[in-house]
């Protein structure tokens, strides 16, 4: 894998240091403007300056050692010196034996010394999960996907917020609901969740207590009886955590570790960090209250950990359980994907984890911008089951897990998506995910007919495939660990979905070019190689979807 890139990379290195001694950047690309050039450099322009050299001459230098050493079938210069080069056809052939040898494993890395821990998702369990969460599932997901690939040990993470304000209003939700199905007039609490799933709970809990809670009273958003506010906390988050945990099964997110922040709370995790940051001299007493010293490490100011009147602020579970994390994990990174709201929580908890003796790096938070669904042109609010959000379990119904993960997924998470459900429905090449997989069903449908006809991929001989496109495709084949590599160490998903439709488009051109037929039975030889570039081409396919978390096809 990336054998081609890796012998242009070398014998630029090597022409390099018999030309200059200064230390040069090679860097390498997919030419767009020649699209008969199977890779390019701009090396002749970037080390002009270091070599004291026009580019156009250090090019036709390049060129010419390049040639003496007998890979490249042609090398041009364009423009002001880029050098852009066809590899001789046996060693792009080789790439598809490389393919087939490795089948799954090719384009994955060597095993590497580092592991990550990735926070996914964590929404609280006082809901169902919307098309936010959709997002941030599949973005991390499948970088959790292509991680493993590119050789790191990767541990998944949901944080379970199950303790503070929000879980006593979700208490107080479902006994003003129950209260209600069982016809007594009561009050609407200050603060409630609104939507017909709350409604649901309550007669869950109607079925199962009958009207023994029918008096129980609440304020301050805290029901009075501890008893009875326990119970209607415990059950009402069991019950949403567990269609939280169907949901993302059904969504094909896999999660290792479910941590919880009322557990962390029940073994005095707080209390032990609090104890630590007060033998490290990082916290002090101010107007009755406990602060962190964050500005000793770049926040803007330092943070409150205890109000004056005894309550933990938001950052001092979370640093708890960051601590717990780390220790656990023993992992070189955490990362975190959250709410591009969150992006003014970073310095500070970065700062927090610090001053209790982790690397300041150790944490990293990946932004995952809002989604708006999208129809006709117009945002669309669906009123399925009633609520302020568009939930992921409506989503799966309309379009299905596939088109949900791949076009969530095909965005760079930093920017705020548009979801085009016009667009995802479409059975035409305009929807990209239709048009992925509507290549693994070509492939299928072409490897049925080989069968048919008795026609077997080619062991070892491959030299027919001397057809741009098919030597073309070939050269996407070879990049596909660079891209691998590319998105894992960005940790950005859409590099991938942006290769699947580069091979895709590749693959949809050469089946429809009118000069090419796969299974010909007036050239069984050349069929036998073609097939054998198709059952690379399928296998790629395979290997890229399952890093998307996408299913191939093979009927449409």
């Amino acid at each position: 894998m990336n054998e081609l890139n890796n012998l242009l990379f070398n014998n630029l290195k090597k022409i390099i240091q018999e030309i200059s001694s200064e230390n040069i950047e090679i860097i390498i690309e997919r030419p767009k403007q020649e699209p008969n050039a199977h890779l390019s450099t701009s090396i002749a322009l970037s080390s002009a300056k270091k070599m004291n050299k026009k580019p156009r001459e250090i090019a036709e230098i390049i060129k010419q050692k390049l040639e003496e050493t007998n890979n490249y079938k042609e090398i041009t210069i364009a423009g002001p010196g880029f050098i852009n080069v066809l590899f001789n056809d046996d060693l792009v052939q080789n790439v598809i034996k490389t393919v087939m040898l490795q089948k799954e494993k090719f384009g994955s890395s060597p095993k590497k010394n580092f592991i990550f821990n990735l926070e996914e998702v964590s929404a609280n369990p006082t809901g169902f999960l919307h098309v936010g969460h959709a997002r941030n599932a599949a973005i991390s997901d499948s970088t959790a996907r292509i991680l493993k690939f590119a050789g790191y040990e990767v541990q998944t993470e949901y944080y379970i917020n199950d303790a503070g304000n929000q879980i006593n209003i979700l208490a107080i939700t479902i006994l003003y609901n129950y209260q209600l199905l069982l016809n007594k007039k009561v009050e609407t609490p200050e603060e409630i969740y609104g939507g017909d799933m709350y409604i649901e709970v309550a007669k869950k809990f109607v079925d199962k207590y009958g009207d023994k809670f029918i008096d129980c009273t609440w304020s301050e958003n805290k029901i009075n009886n501890e008893e009875t506010a326990k119970i209607f906390k415990e059950e009402s988050t069991n019950y949403f955590l567990a269609i939280i945990k169907d949901q993302l099964k059904l969504f094909n997110v896999s999660i290792d570790f479910w941590s919880s922040e009322k557990k962390s709370i029940e073994e005095n995790q707080i209390e032990k960090m609090l104890k630590k940051y007060a033998e490290l001299g990082a916290a002090y007493k101010k107007d009755g209250a406990v602060w962190l010293k964050t500005t000793d490490l770049g926040d803007d100011k330092d943070r409150v950990l205890i109000k004056s009147n005894g309550d933990y602020t938001y950052i001092t579970p979370d640093l708890a359980t960051h601590h717990e994390r780390i220790q656990r994990s023993k992992a070189n990174k955490l990362v975190n994907f959250w709410g591009g709201d969150h992006h003014g929580y970073i310095v500070r908890m970065c700062a927090g984890l610090a001053l209790l003796g982790h690397p300041q790096d150790i944490l990293d938070i990946d932004m995952i911008q809002m989604v708006r669904l999208v129809k006709d042109g117009q945002e669309y609010k669906m009123s399925k089951r009633k609520g302020t959000a568009v939930w992921l379990i409506d989503l799966l119904e309309m379009v299905g897990p596939d088109a949900l993960r791949y076009m969530l997924a095909s965005k760079n998470p930093a920017s705020h998506m548009d979801f085009d459900l016009d667009l995802v429905t479409a059975k035409n090449s305009s929807n990209p995910v239709f048009y992925a997989q509507y290549a693994t069903a070509r492939i299928a449908n072409i490897l049925i007919q080989a069968e048919k006809n008795n026609i077997k991929p080619s062991a070892t001989n491959l030299s027919l495939l001397t057809n741009s496109k098919e030597l073309q495709m070939m050269i996407t084949l070879d990049l596909f660990n660079k891209n691998v590599e590319s998105a894992a160490k960005s940790r950005l998903p859409h590099i991938i979905t942006e290769y699947i439709q580069t091979l895709t488009k590749q693959f949809h051109s050469y089946y429809a070019e009118k000069d090419i037929k796969i299974v010909d039975l007036n050239n069984i030889e050349l069929s036998s190689q073609r097939i054998t570039l198709i059952k690379a081409l399928e296998q790629v396919f395979s290997n890229s979807f399952n890093l998307i978390g996408i299913s191939v096809v093979e009927q449409m």
